[in-house]
């Protein structure tokens, strides 16, 4: 029992070596958690937080959240502990709101991520989808800074009740499909309607294109869209500044094997190139058939065609950045009763607005690797703009011999005298209502009037009838 006393004092010294171990081993973390290599960034479980859903009937409590919470999980990979800054961007204030660590915020600072060990990031959207102006999707991003590395992780909100597709394949495995105007489409990265499937847009529809978007095709679109009720293609921002800008989406392209296309009936608006048409059809007459339809404001090209079969007919297209139609590598190109005009002068573009090539394809080294025939008819045509020229018909003499060339009865800019012949009218002014309303319709004195040459096409851009006697070149009969 003598010793008793001794080994308590050693249990004691024990247990004080050990607590002073455990400190510097939790200092030798501390120092261990402190990582100030530029090099150092953060893994995430995802790039993208969608919301798809977003609850409309919570009351009008704006301080409730309406949608379901989501998390992203933040991992630090490397083997010492960092500190990251997280913050929102803030496109739109007070869209999102965050839970970092046990705190709410939009905005937190030195948030410590052990080596190897990760955080999760919890998000809520606060958003009143009834009567609302803002777009159908709302974007922000949570942006991480880690020792002078910048990171994000984009938010996307669906906001209102529309049809919504995110970079997809449409799916006819049950049979064709059918686009009614009950509610908008939105697409969010685009979709592909695919091979032997016929997508069918009913009048009065809207598709609604979020930035950098495009519909393609592979198989078949049919827009059966009226004067009255015009299927409507544009941007997915509703508010003022985005009603009449170019470039917010990609635009409708055809792919090579697609045939039977038709476009009637539509507003195409604020795309980069509102049609591209890509090579002939595999079966048909034409790729595509346009008719009564207005495209306007594209940053890029109106209608692009490659080696395509294109007819038109009672078409507008106007302010487009370069071109408002080209068709390159040949093709077939039926141009009836349309009205190009390329007014704006925003882009400095050098180039005639409507071009034409029967121009080969080369490779890199100037080698024709393949030409193809090209043949138009372009009757009762405006070919209008701001240059002098504004038409341009190359015939390249190693292309295929253009045998198929009708150009009459038409308004145009240009400089090349040879284009008067045929009917055609050289550098009058069309005398457009008012170009600043984009409001193309003709003044009764414009020198279109009584000038075109009947082409069995009864109506115009507007549902007015023509004369059959004399109609007026352009979309528009003058009144």
């Amino acid at each position: 029992m003598r010793f008793e006393p001794k080994l308590i004092h050693l249990n004691r010294l024990l247990i004080f070596l050990g607590l002073v171990a455990l400190l510097f081993l939790n200092e030798s973390c501390r120092k261990q958690d402190t990582f100030t290599s530029a090099g150092v960034t953060l893994n995430f479980s995802t790039d993208t937080i969608f919301f798809d859903t977003i609850f409309s009937k919570l009351g009008s409590n704006p301080n409730s959240p309406r949608s379901v919470t989501l998390q992203v999980r933040v991992t630090n990979p490397n083997k010492q502990g960092v500190k990251t800054n997280i913050s929102l961007l803030g496109n739109f204030y007070g869209i999102f709101k965050l839970n970092v660590d046990g705190k709410s915020g939009t905005s937190f600072q030195d948030i410590e991520i052990r080596g190897e060990d990760s955080i999760y990031i919890f998000v809520q959207a606060y958003i009143n989808p009834v009567g609302s102006n803002t777009p159908f999707i709302v974007t922000d991003q949570i942006l991480f800074e880690t020792n002078g590395n910048k990171q994000d992780v984009d938010l996307v909100v669906w906001t209102q009740d529309a049809n919504y597709f995110r970079n997809e394949v449409l799916d006819c495995t049950t049979g064709n499909l059918l686009w009614t105007s009950d509610k908008p489409y939105v697409i969010y990265d685009s979709i592909l309607i695919p091979k032997g499937c016929t997508l069918t847009i009913e009048a009065g529809t809207r598709i609604h294109n979020y930035n950098k978007s495009a519909i393609l095709v592979l198989g078949t679109l049919v827009v059966n869209g009226t004067i009255d009720k015009p299927v409507v293609f544009e941007g997915s921002r509703l508010d003022d500044d985005y009603k009449e800008l170019a470039g917010q989406w990609i635009g409708i392209r055809f792919l090579p094997g697609s045939s039977g296309n038709k476009i009637f009936g539509a507003i195409i608006k604020n795309a980069y190139i509102a049609v591209e048409v890509d090579s002939m059809p595999s079966i048909g007459n034409y790729g595509l058939e346009m008719k009564e339809t207005i495209v306007r404001n594209m940053s890029a090209v109106g209608i692009l065609n490659y080696t395509a079969k294109v007819s038109m007919e009672n078409c507008l297209v106007s302010n487009c950045g370069l071109f408002t139609f080209i068709g390159e590598l040949g093709g077939t190109y039926d141009l009836l009763h349309n009205t190009f005009t390329a007014q704006s002068q925003t882009t400095g573009r050098r180039d005639p607005g409507f071009y034409l090539s029967n121009a080969p394809g080369r490779d890199a080294k100037g080698n024709i690797i393949y030409k193809f025939p090209l043949n138009y008819k372009v009757q009762n045509n405006i070919i209008w703009g701001s240059l002098d020229e504004e038409i341009f018909i190359n015939i390249d003499p190693e292309g295929v011999p253009v045998t198929n060339k009708i150009l009459t009865t038409c308004l145009l800019k240009t400089k090349d005298l040879n284009y008067a012949v045929n009917g055609n009218i050289l550098n009058k002014d069309p005398r457009f209502k008012n170009v600043s309303t984009y409001d193309y319709d003709l003044e009764s004195n414009s020198p279109c009037a009584n000038t075109g040459v009947f082409v069995n096409i009864f109506r115009d851009l507007k549902g007015r009838n023509r004369n059959s006697a004399s109609p007026s070149i352009g979309a528009y009969e003058v009144q």
